[in-house]
């Protein structure tokens, strides 16, 4: 088996960037620009694709639990990141490593 050849675990491994980057555009950018310029719409914008995101992820991190490529451990880490900012990065590299120890 190739190294990261885990489809489910690779799908993981990219949706904790996306939804990782998502939710510091949120937190970083989008809510700034709402309090200190008066811009809304930049909450408006980013908000419904971070839960999009956070959605996604949480529904692959199932899936991968599901099927126990993912300790219930490493899922409870995935979980909790996803809600911190940066935590994303802590997740991406907690799978990586998965992918790497399943190769």
């Amino acid at each position: 088996m190739r190294q990261g050849s885990n489809p489910a675990l690779r799908h993981l491994g990219l949706m904790t960037l996306l939804e990782g980057g998502s939710l510091i555009a949120l937190v970083a950018i989008a809510m700034p620009l709402k309090y200190l310029a008066g811009l809304p719409e930049a909450v408006s914008a980013v908000g419904p694709i971070h839960g999009i995101f956070f959605l996604w992820t949480m529904a692959v991190l199932a899936i991968t639990l599901y099927r126990q490529l993912l300790p219930i451990h490493h899922g409870a880490v995935v979980a909790v990141a996803a809600l911190i900012p940066f935590g994303g990065l802590v997740s991406h590299r907690l799978v990586r490593r998965r992918l790497q120890a399943t190769a």
